[in-house]
């Protein structure tokens, strides 16, 4: 009685199995449950399955396609290529992974983020992958085989869904609503921040007026000139016998102000190309040019000869540099103490 009895769970089990294989098999062949389209294909030692959920995408949102590819262990995938098997979809993401399968197969996953750019019909054609079957005892001797899935058919729908929009779908319009009454304390307030607004741009064109007024004018050429002259003349290196220095920045300093004011790049050229480009231009009248010729060749003598100037040459050299710059009078060095 024993003995049966195991029979009898042993058959009962088995006829479980076998029937739980059955409804594998007709899930695997039929539709897909759920809100996803799939179709699975199978050769040899390879079984890949497509699904795309859900199975009738909306136009504003994603579709999620699966790729997912079983194969006997020693058998070699290629991935799909895919780029331009999604049809009128626009591919945002994509990832892959592998995993171990059931029974020691390798189970590898490809997974496409879809966007639909317009609404209807949208077909994913086929997707081919290639395999390697490198198993002993297989008759492929090394050749690579492919596997070629079914394409989907896609239905892309709209928010509206198969409606087409119509304006007597529209609400009518309401009527007017009548205004809350305006208290008091409203034109109070109102009267104070438009008070509050007209003085606070009073006070705002002033501050601006004061800052434009209060901002410092870059000095002009003669204002550079005539401040450089008092300071060098205020250093008395002409007092203390270094002629040379001090004829180097006054003719500097003429040079730099007929520069600035005529654009004869004075300070870079020699007295010769100066004053050949000076009478060349005529910037100045004649009388005006043969002063600068005589101030200029006196200074050289000093710089380059090592000629020692006397007291009044230094006076009329100063004096001549001030006519140049505009200065009302001579800097003599008896002036100087006293403007200093």
């Amino acid at each position: 009685m024993a003995g049966g009895g195991r029979a009898l769970v042993a058959a009962c089990a088995g006829l479980a199995l076998l029937l739980s294989g059955c409804r594998a098999q007709k899930a695997e062949v039929g539709a897909p449950a759920g809100d996803a389209l799939e179709k699975t294909v199978e050769k040899g030692p390879v079984k890949m399955t497509v699904r795309l959920s859900p199975k009738e995408p909306r136009l504003s949102g994603l579709a999620t396609l699966d790729l997912i590819v079983q194969a006997e262990p020693g058998v070699e995938i290629k991935p799909p290529p895919f780029g331009q098997a999604v049809g009128d979809f626009l591919m945002r993401d994509y990832s892959e992974k592998t995993a171990p399968g059931t029974g020691g197969k390798q189970t590898r996953e490809f997974h496409y983020e879809l966007e639909p750019v317009r609404s209807g019909k949208h077909l994913i054609r086929s997707v081919v992958i290639e395999f390697l079957d490198k198993r002993p005892n297989t008759e492929s001797k090394g050749d690579w085989m492919t596997l070629e899935s079914e394409p989907l058919e896609v239905a892309v729908t709209s928010e509206l869904g198969g409606k087409k929009p119509d304006l007597s779908d529209l609400a009518p319009a309401r009527g007017p609503l009548p205004l809350p009454p305006s208290p008091l304390w409203l034109a109070v307030l109102a009267v104070l921040a438009a008070a509050l607004a007209v003085a606070g741009a009073v006070v705002w064109y002033r501050y601006r007026r004061q800052g434009v007024a209060s901002r410092e004018r870059p000095p002009s050429p003669e204002e550079i000139a005539h401040r450089q002259l008092r300071a060098l003349v205020a250093e008395n290196l002409h007092g203390q016998g270094q002629f040379k220095d001090f004829y180097v920045r006054l003719t500097g300093i003429v040079r730099r102000y007929i520069e600035s004011t005529t654009g004869i790049r004075a300070p870079e050229e020699t007295t010769e190309e100066f004053l050949r480009d000076m009478r060349s231009r005529r910037v100045f009248p004649e009388e005006r040019s043969s002063q600068l010729v005589r101030f200029l060749e006196a200074a050289d003598l000093v710089k380059y000869a090592a000629v020692q100037p006397g007291q009044r040459q230094v006076e009329e050299s100063i004096a001549r540099a001030q006519e140049f710059v505009g200065l009302p009078s001579a800097l003599t060095p008896m002036q100087k103490t006293s403007d200093g």
